[in-house]
């Protein structure tokens, strides 16, 4: 999502702990963790302009402060220019922070670089020099400690994704899906070809499977918590919608996978640049909200934050989200 109009909330989730923190210049110090539990950091949409930077080393400096077992970023790493030194240079904030880095593409990073004031590219040549870049290694994380991924360019049927990645840790499991904002990358510009078509019908496809195996594997291997993570806003509250249609399949399928799976499912994204906690998959024949279903949105620009997830390992479920906001008087 290119920059646009800034909202922010909260929704406060029963039997799980929120706080927001960091409204000030220096960021307070962090909780220590429960007993039996471990913590992840989530960040996405940004940093995207240069008065932003600032913050964003804010941001690292305090995930590698933390107990975190990684660090993960759910996409649009810029807004323009979509330029190989702007990958690297975003490449090497990752790789600054001391954690491994599970990074999942937005859609400004190629998907919307046609546009003029991104460069005019090519997105589909972007795209793999999107991946040339950052999935350079396959398997491997990103950060400062890397850790082994399992990744979907491993099965003969999708050799070129290597970005979907999936890990098992604390009694989970956890999975990066490419499924990106501006429609799933499904809207016109001019210059768009039937390979740009091809190009989502094709990813859109690995997401679904990716995701079906992630379950499998919850089930067959008797896991507690399933999570997903993935850029793009589906409109889990509203997929009928026309404006959601590229992720309607993905929002049913999503559904009925949570539906059949006994223990909690998280879902992380970006792309509306709002912070949300709250539980809006609902039964599509009964209209109720999915009770095992939490989505947790993150900050986007011009807010520049991360949360920390915590998790029980043993119970195999979320119990607390603590947003870390850097102040935007922060310039430096």
């Amino acid at each position: 999502m290119t920059a646009g109009l800034w909202k922010m909330s909260i929704i406060r989730d029963g039997g799980i702990a929120m706080a927001v923190l960091g409204l000030a210049c220096g960021m307070p110090e962090q909780a220590p963790l429960p007993p039996h539990s471990f913590a992840f950091g989530v960040f996405g949409d940004g940093p995207y302009r240069a008065w932003e930077m600032g913050r964003f080393r804010r941001v690292i400096e305090d995930a590698n402060r933390a107990d975190l077992q990684w660090f993960l970023h759910v996409g649009d790493i810029l807004w323009y220019p979509c330029s190989n030194d702007a990958y690297m240079s975003r490449l090497a904030g990752m790789n600054a922070i001391r954690h491994p880095v599970i990074y999942t593409p937005g859609d400004n990073e190629w998907a919307d670089c046609h546009e003029d004031i991104a460069g005019g590219y090519r997105p589909l040549d972007r795209l793999r020099q999107l991946r040339a870049t950052f999935f350079a290694n396959p398997g491997m994380s990103l950060g400062g400690r890397t850790m082994s991924l399992a990744t979907q360019s491993q099965d003969s049927a999708f050799t070129e994704f290597v970005e979907n990645v999936r890990w098992r840790f604390g009694g989970c499991v956890f999975a990066a899906l490419h499924m990106v904002g501006s429609g799933n990358a499904s809207r016109p510009f001019e210059g768009r070809t039937s390979a740009d078509d091809d190009e989502v019908v094709a990813r859109t496809s690995a997401v679904l499977a990716w995701m079906e195996e992630t379950f499998r594997i919850a089930q067959s291997e008797g896991l507690k918590g399933v999570v997903l993570a993935l850029h793009g806003d589906p409109g889990l509250e509203d997929y009928a919608d026309q404006v959601y249609a590229p992720y309607r399949g993905f929002v049913q399928r999503l559904e009925d996978l949570v539906k059949g799976f006994a223990g909690q499912v998280l879902l992380i994204h970006g792309d509306s640049h709002e912070l949300l906690v709250d539980h809006p998959l609902r039964d599509r024949t009964t209209g109720q909200p999915l009770s095992n279903f939490t989505r947790l949105e993150t900050y986007g620009a011009p807010d520049i934050g991360w949360v920390r997830v915590v998790v029980d390992s043993v119970a195999g479920r979320i119990v607390q989200f603590e947003p870390r906001l850097v102040s935007r008087w922060v310039l430096w």
